[in-house]
């Protein structure tokens, strides 16, 4: 594994965490905003993550 895909991998998990975390403290209300910006910032580290691959 590349540095750079080692990174790409870590920020996954980070915002994997995120999620788990914004996810765990919804009480009732469920906040869509920040879990879409959180899901992008996911998707974009395993985007980079792939494209290091190839």
């Amino acid at each position: 594994m590349t540095s750079a895909s080692a990174s790409s991998a870590s920020g996954a998990v980070a915002a994997n965490e995120r999620i788990r975390a914004l996810v765990d403290a919804a009480d009732g209300t469920w906040p869509a905003e920040a879990y879409e910006v959180l899901l992008l910032e996911w998707a974009a580290a395993l985007r980079d993550g792939v494209d290091e691959a190839a």
